[in-house]
This record gives C-alpha cells, sequence and structure tokens, in this order.
C-alpha cells in the first residue's frame, strides 16, 4: 500500500494533463525497464516544469535543504502511501443529492457534453444581472456520528449528521474543459462569494431521512 512517489506528485498536471498518466505511460512503453519511481525521475529530468517534483531532490525545497529526516544512505525517510489503497473498503457507497436544492438551480445532465458552454452562459447572464452564477453543485460530504445523548430529540433512524459545501465552485468534469474556459469564466467558475452549508441526518444505511 506504499508508494515510490507521493501524492502531490501523483495528482500534479502538466500540459493539463495528469502526471502520473504519462509516467504511467512510460512505464508501460518501457515493458518491463521502467518502475513507477524511474519514471517520475525522468519526467523531473526532461521538463523544467517538473524539476520541483523530481522524487530525488524534491525534499530539499520543502525541508529547505534540511537534513531533518533524511537518510544516511541518501534518501528522504518520508513514507508515501497509495491513496487508492490505503483506504478503508466502501461500505454502502452513496452519492448525496440535498432535496433542499430546487432543479431549476441543478445543471441540467443534458448539458454534461457541453458544460463549457452552460459555463459561459451562465457567466454571461450572472454578468448581466450583476449576480453570482445561479447553478448550485453539493460536494465535500463530512459525516459524524449523532451523540446518544442528542438522539432524543431526532428522529429514531438518525444515526449520522452529514454536511456538505453548497457552491457554484465545481471541477467537476475534465481538465480540459476548465482549460478551455476564458479567464474570466474560469474566475467565475472557481471563485465565489456564493457558499451555503448543507445539511442532513442519514440512518444507518447511509440514506437520507426527509424532512430533515
Amino acid at each position: 500500500i506504499l508508494s515510490p512517489i507521493c501524492g502531490g506528485c501523483s495528482r500534479s498536471l502538466f500540459d493539463s494533463r495528469a502526471c502520473f498518466t504519462i509516467m504511467q505511460r512510460d512505464v508501460q512503453k518501457s515493458k518491463g525497464k521502467m518502475t513507477l519511481l524511474d519514471a517520475a525521475k525522468k519526467l523531473g529530468n526532461e521538463s523544467e516544469t517538473c524539476k520541483l517534483c523530481h522524487p530525488v531532490h524534491c525534499w530539499e525545497h520543502y525541508f529547505n535543504n534540511s537534513t531533518q529526516n533524511y537518510g544516511s544512505a541518501g534518501h528522504h525517510q518520508s513514507k508515501y502511501w497509495r491513496f487508492d489503497r490505503s483506504n478503508p473498503k466502501f461500505t454502502n457507497p452513496t452519492t448525496f443529492t440535498l432535496p433542499s436544492i430546487p432543479s431549476k438551480l441543478r445543471i441540467p445532465p443534458s448539458r454534461f457534453q457541453n458544460i463549457g458552454a452552460y459555463f459561459q452562459e451562465k457567466y454571461e447572464s450572472s454578468k448581466a444581472n450583476n449576480a453570482s452564477m445561479d447553478y448550485l453543485v453539493e460536494y465535500n460530504p463530512g459525516l459524524v456520528a449523532i451523540p446518544t445523548k442528542m438522539k432524543q430529540d431526532l428522529p429514531k433512524d438518525a444515526i449520522y449528521l452529514l454536511s456538505l459545501r453548497v457552491t457554484p465552485a465545481n471541477n467537476c468534469f475534465s481538465t480540459k474543459v476548465y482549460a478551455d474556459l476564458p479567464q474570466e469564466v474560469w474566475n467565475s467558475v472557481y471563485y465565489t462569494n456564493t457558499n451555503y452549508l448543507g445539511l442532513a441526518l442519514l440512518d444507518e444505511k447511509y440514506q437520507m431521512i426527509p424532512g430533515y
């Protein structure tokens, strides 16, 4: 469940492409002659943009050339976890949709294929009306078990309290969609003063309890 490269390197982008995808491509093309760590080194050596993420030297930037946590064998002693393998097993996977958000404020599924044009239209409308983008998405769920002493005031099936960020700001579609947006539209999609807290009660199977 350990990874030879850190999560930051795995999730970074190079020319709108995921660095991890580029490294995987090089590993596959080498037909077993190159490891993921070798591919990360190759990318760090070949590109000035990727130089900071060179797995042998990146610690020098973040630790200001300190020898803290640096082994005598010449390797940094940090351990990087494979977040796709070290996470807990999924139980009752659920997609949360707040019923309190009206359909007129949701992105129509019919616009998913041309979402860039949708964002452009919403930007033009918000600019004309001097308002925020008039759609909402919910994400970043937080889950806590409800304390026993509080359950007496809640529905008997309530086991968890769910919190969600509700906002027009999003990064839900492909990287290219956002990269192709005009700068002013991109700014409106990513930066907004419209931020709400969505709350819901869930039962033991992580299903929303209606009316709460």
